[in-house]
């Protein structure tokens, strides 16, 4: 509605006043409007804010219910029993224990030499000169055989100066015991004094000792005439000579090496690791130079004192019974059994767990099983050892233990070579 403009003013007044007013309702009905715009524009950002919101809840509660879903047979089959007990045939794997005294696995060989128990190095007792050799390498020798000879003839010089005193030391004896009789009886009537007996008893006591000392020299020069000449003491084999004839040898110095006696020994290095245990262990002897000869032997000794190169210990097993055809210096192959307390070899996939303990799988007839506690010794690469009620020949599960309890049964794979 017009305002009421009163009658004095102008026309043209008139006009321009209706004007301006029309121009500031239009303006505050395009700020109405603008606002209106600017308060729906708000609220349906705001709306859409909300549904986005609204979605991603429900997808994440969708997802989280299909996941729990999807992990409970998971748990269920980790927590059920690991295998059916309706008597379902389970396919594995098995491993046999190997016997160890026909496998390679329970045994160690080390390579040595066969030698003599009781060998020895000979030489003179008395210096001299070498005059005569009698025997050779590889000779087998007998008792009282003479082996090599020295000159001789300063020691029968010797022989025949011990002789002549001692032939004189009797002669003098005997007239002082003589003079000694006749001083005793003149003496018995008083025609000798006291002191010339008394002179004449310590000189007959002289003269005896005098005598005994002579035959003591003589013994001593028929003696080093006797060790002149090299004799063995007992039977024996030559096994080196280190003299020859012409050479000048002083007192025990060695001029041959033979063995002595019919024990045979085979000896070898071992490490470290093995010093204890040969102990208690069971060993043979085989030769490469006669093949399917084997020998059993037993362990005699073991040096406390490691070589300073090798780091290794020398170990000497004695031959039993060996056959007379060995010979000495012949290459010897010492094998080594294992000990039945040291365990057995088994694959690591064969050991499963059952209340806190190691156990196995043992097959039986018509497929089976039953657990055997064991006791892991030590763990390898791919072997463990263990202790327990297992034998050679057993059969045992070596792959698949965690599908397998007592009431089911196995079929064993068999790879088709």
């Amino acid at each position: 509605m017009s305002p009421i403009v009163p009658l004095t003013q102008e026309p043209h007044a008139l006009i321009e006043t209706s004007t301006s007013d029309d121009q500031a309702n239009i303006h505050r009905a395009t700020e109405s409007a603008n606002f209106r715009t600017t308060s729906t524009s708000f609220l349906e950002s705001r709306m859409l804010r909300w549904i986005a919101a609204a979605l991603m809840l429900a997808l994440l509660a969708w997802m989280m219910f299909f996941s729990e879903k999807s992990s409970e047979p998971s748990n269920s089959l980790s927590t059920s029993s690991p295998a059916p007990l309706n008597g379902t045939e389970l396919l594995v794997r098995a491993y046999k224990i190997p016997d160890p005294n026909t496998s390679g696995t329970g045994q160690r060989s080390f390579s040595g030499t066969l030698q003599a128990r009781y060998q020895s190095l000979l030489g003179f007792r008395v210096a001299g000169k070498i005059v005569q050799r009698l025997v050779e390498v590889g000779d087998r020798v007998k008792k009282g055989q003479v082996l090599f000879k020295l000159d001789p003839t300063d020691y029968d010089l010797q022989l025949q100066v011990a002789q002549a005193d001692l032939e004189a030391a009797k002669s003098q004896l005997v007239q002082i015991e003589a003079e000694e009789r006749r001083l005793s009886d003149l003496r018995k009537t008083r025609s000798a004094s006291q002191s010339d007996h008394d002179l004449a008893v310590a000189a007959r006591d002289t003269a005896r000792s005098r005598l005994q000392a002579a035959i003591n020299r003589e013994m001593l020069a028929r003696n080093k005439r006797e060790y002149a000449d090299l004799v063995a003491d007992q039977d024996g084999l030559v096994t080196r000579l280190m003299a020859e004839i012409g050479q000048v040898t002083s007192a025990g110095q060695p001029v041959a090496q033979w063995v002595h006696g019919t024990e045979l020994e085979a000896v070898v290095s071992v490490p470290e690791s093995m010093q204890q245990s040969l102990k208690d262990s069971q060993a043979s002897v085989e030769f490469w130079s006669k093949p399917g000869l084997r020998i059993p032997c037993k362990l005699r000794e073991i040096s406390p004192v490691a070589d300073p190169a090798s780091r290794t210990y020398d170990a000497r097993f004695t031959l039993i019974d060996p056959p007379g055809e060995l010979s000495i210096g012949m290459t010897a192959n010492v094998v080594i059994y294992r000990n039945e307390d040291d365990g057995f070899s088994i694959p690591m996939g064969a050991i499963a767990q059952s209340q806190g303990e190691p156990i196995v799988w043992r097959i039986l007839d018509q497929g089976r099983v039953e657990s055997v506690t064991v006791q892991i010794v030590k763990y390898g690469s791919q072997y463990a050892t263990v202790r327990g009620t297992l034998g050679p020949g057993d059969q045992i599960v070596s792959a698949g233990v965690q599908r397998i309890d007592p009431q089911c049964k196995v079929r064993v794979w068999q790879d088709n070579l």
